[in-house]
């Protein structure tokens, strides 16, 4: 064991000390390998009661608030559901079961504490000309009534399994879409697109002759339908509500008026009604109103009454609020990003920080968003949003549009490109500066108008930013400009062809600067020695590249400079080299004998603490080794939570190893396995997690190592266990040796060192009995 650890440059004296030291906590967080989901909760739609929690389904998320302990949880592929972004739920109080349906109408029943998930996929299965989606569910008995755009669909709850479709039962037999449904007296309802429709439950359902019309109307006018008390309410949008007694016809309620319907929920209280303005208790033995109009409810869109008498709002802004005097009411809704908009990110170790800027432009046509959405910061495990909403006074933020991306100074301070608005400094709430034409070189591509289109921002080693815009409708002027911070300085770089119709930057090791063309109007990227101001060199397919089409540039640690285009990835060695001789290339590494990633369009690339290469493209988020001649992971929606396939941006957070990933639907982040540790390793027992079960199935991280050192997994008589590299700072383990046997319970020692045996530590790790 000693003779180990000196093999390592450890001394005896460290190992003595080794035995007495404690052992580490268990760091907080996600593990290494799982994946948190950064998806807005405010827009909340749909909510079920099943007992200790409520479900609630968001416009892009899905979670429950726990009633004894008021926290909220949101859920995921990785907590064993089978699909992204809910429609509709409902709790089926006699089987015990949560129906959760998907948009692309997959189904899962959920256990009420989430513990077990079954799926139903033969709705999604279903071989449809039209949309397959699932608009309301509601129960009777052991069957489940699912209303969709295609029909009225039954589902045994019992088996799990699709009993009945009834399809074309409109008048003649007419498709109809059916947007919600109920059961009473042996009859079942539907309110439909032609109108509401009546049957028998006891006749052929399929066929179109068993179903009246009672109440024909133009599509939209029937959208909500429920049973309470024995009888069937149907809200009719701009108008009032239509009641149906058995052996009756349809009559209505005087009482009650809303131009929309969004929800009806019978409880003991009386029915609840939501109509996005308010939210009204009606008893309809009297017709009495009680409404619950309050500016904590800005747009209710749907509410439940709970066994304990709470009333539960999801809400279109505020997300889950509950009230218990019908007065006051509590905000219940989990950390997240105001919105689901991403269009760059930063990653900062040294703040341990990320940032989303929610604006940018449509990358193919580069026209405006004109969005006014800010930008969230990701810091110590919460999300902070910098929005007109959280700053109404402009005085504290200035609110400008489609903030494309941005980089941070040394000393902290954050620069925002936006795409019309130029460029803001940024400090905190009143202490900013915005920079336009008016007080910088900044050009806007109509003068006088808010077209100063910063696409992108970059710092160099000396804290200078570089800035990159576009203006081609004034052609002949650079789009080129650096910003001195400590003087508040500017300068232009001299215009060459292309100089006026910039997208992204990099900036290497030498004091040049790599810019690629925008896709509308440029072809390739350029390369411009700011140090010797020679002429810029210009990159296409015919000095390498796998397409003129350039989306993204990056520094690799090892100076290399790479790009990925709309065929795959290429890079250049020794950026110098493009100066330095006559003709230079960028090189394409090969997988399998074939071009990395040749079929992929591939947006946007990441360096993490090992020199690894993420790289997001149409197809999901790939990971390959330093070279990107090895494939190591590949996420996509049916392997994780990844929202979308198509991925905006990717940034590593070298503190903690995290993967940040924009998408069309959201942001998300996977805990990697690579860091970067500033310095000489001051602590090694950064284990996580510690104390660890035999059972565990995951892995367990030590970070905070030297980076890229050699590690060593000992049991404590220092029979060696495991070796391998530090990826980065950190290393992981799944708690297995060298021939993949799982080890026993004990305490085991992580001895590692930096390539010449310096800056060693020891960590231990306590396995124990499950």
């Amino acid at each position: 064991m000693i003779r180990l650890l000196r093999t390592l440059g450890f001394g005896t004296m460290l190992f003595a000390g080794l035995l007495a030291a404690p052992l580490a906590g268990q760091a907080q967080g996600v593990g290494y390998g799982d994946w948190q989901l950064h998806l807005p909760t405010s827009n909340s739609r749909v909510l079920a009661d099943a007992g200790p929690r409520i479900y609630v389904a968001a416009e892009n998320a899905f979670y429950y608030f726990d009633k004894e302990t008021s926290t909220t949880t949101v859920l995921s592929r990785r907590d064993g559901l089978n699909g992204v972004g809910v429609q509709t739920l409902a709790y089926d109080s006699l089987s015990q079961q949560l129906l959760v349906a998907y948009r692309d109408a997959n189904l899962d029943l959920l256990s009420p504490d989430g513990g077990r998930v079954r799926n139903v996929s033969d709705i999604q299965r279903k071989q449809l000309s039209g949309a397959k989606t699932v608009n309301h569910i509601h129960f009777n008995g052991a069957r489940g009534y699912l209303a969709c755009d295609f029909g009225l669909l039954v589902l045994d709850m019992n088996r799990l399994e699709v009993r009945d479709t009834y399809v074309n039962i409109g008048p003649l037999g007419v498709a109809v879409k059916v947007y919600a449904s109920t059961t009473v007296g042996g009859f079942v309802f539907a309110a439909t697109d032609k109108g509401l429709l009546r049957a028998s439950l006891s006749a052929n359902l399929a066929d179109f002759r068993s179903w009246n019309l009672d109440v024909p109307a133009p599509d939209g006018t029937f959208r909500t339908l429920v049973t309470h008390n024995g009888q069937v309410l149907a809200g009719r949008n701009f108008g009032g509500l239509l009641r149906y007694r058995s052996g009756t016809t349809w009559e209505p309620v005087a009482t009650v008026y809303a131009d929309q319907y969004r929800s009806l929920t019978s409880s003991r209280a009386g029915l609840l009604i939501t109509d996005g303005r308010q939210v009204s208790l009606l008893n309809t033995a009297t017709n009495a109103l009680t409404v619950l109009r309050n500016a904590a409810v800005p747009v209710p869109i749907n509410a439940l009454r709970s066994r304990d008498g709470a009333i539960y709002v999801a809400d279109e802004q505020r997300g889950l609020l509950r009230t218990t005097d019908r007065t006051t009411f509590e905000q219940f809704m989990p950390n997240a990003p105001q919105s689901k908009e991403a269009f760059g990110l930063l990653a900062d170790a040294r703040r341990n920080t990320v940032d989303v800027f929610t604006g940018g432009f449509n990358t193919a046509s580069y026209v405006q968003s004109e969005q006014f959405q800010g930008f969230y910061e990701f810091k110590d495990g919460r999300w902070t949003s910098v929005t007109k909403e959280a700053y109404p006074n402009r005085a504290d933020y200035p609110n400008l549009k489609d903030l494309t991306r941005g980089a941070r100074t040394p000393d902290g301070t954050l620069y925002i490109g936006s795409y019309g608005d130029g460029l803001l400094r940024w400090k905190g709430p009143g202490d900013f500066k915005q920079y336009t034409p008016a007080n910088s070189p900044l050009v806007s591509a109509i003068p006088g108008a808010p077209y100063t289109r910063v696409t992108d921002v970059a710092v160099s080693a000396e804290g200078n930013v570089w800035v990159a815009s576009r203006h081609p409708e004034q052609p002949g002027r650079s789009a080129l400009h650096v910003l001195n911070p400590a003087t508040d300085t500017w300068r232009t770089a001299p215009f060459y062809p292309g100089f006026d119709n910039l997208d992204r930057l990099a900036l290497d090791d030498f004091g040049a600067v790599w810019m690629t063309q925008a896709r509308k109007g440029g072809t390739g990227l350029m390369a411009y020695d700011d140090v010797n101001k020679g002429v810029p060199v210009y990159f296409t397919q015919g000095n390498g590249l796998p397409s003129n089409t350039v989306f993204a540039l990056a520094k690799d640690r090892r100076g290399a400079i790479w790009a990925t285009t709309d065929k795959g990835v290429a890079l250049i060695d020794d950026p110098s080299s493009a100066f330095s001789t006559p003709n230079p290339v960028f090189t394409t590494p090969f997988l399998n004998g074939f071009p990395t990633l040749i079929e992929e369009v591939v947006r946007s690339i990441a360096i993490d603490g090992a020199n690894r290469k993420w790289f997001g493209t149409d197809r999901g988020l790939w990971l390959f080794d330093e070279n990107a001649t090895k494939m190591l992971l590949h996420f996509t929606t049916e392997n994780s939570p990844l929202p979308s396939n198509q991925i905006t941006d990717v940034a590593v957070n070298d503190k903690t190893g995290e993967v940040f990933v924009a998408t069309p639907g959201g942001v998300v982040s996977y805990r990697g396995s690579a860091t970067i540790t500033e310095g000489v390793p001051k602590d090694c027992a950064q284990v996580s997690p510690n104390p660890v079960r035999t059972n565990f199935t995951g892995q367990v991280g030590v970070s905070g190592l030297a980076n890229n050192g050699i590690v060593k997994i000992t049991d404590v008589t220092g029979k060696l266990v495991y070796q391998t590299t530090a990826t980065g700072g950190t290393v992981i383990w799944n708690l297995a040796d060298y021939n993949g046997r799982k080890v026993q319970s004990g305490v085991y020692l992580v001895l590692s060192s930096d390539a010449d045996g310096k800056n060693g530590c020891v960590s231990k790790i306590a396995v124990v009995e499950q």
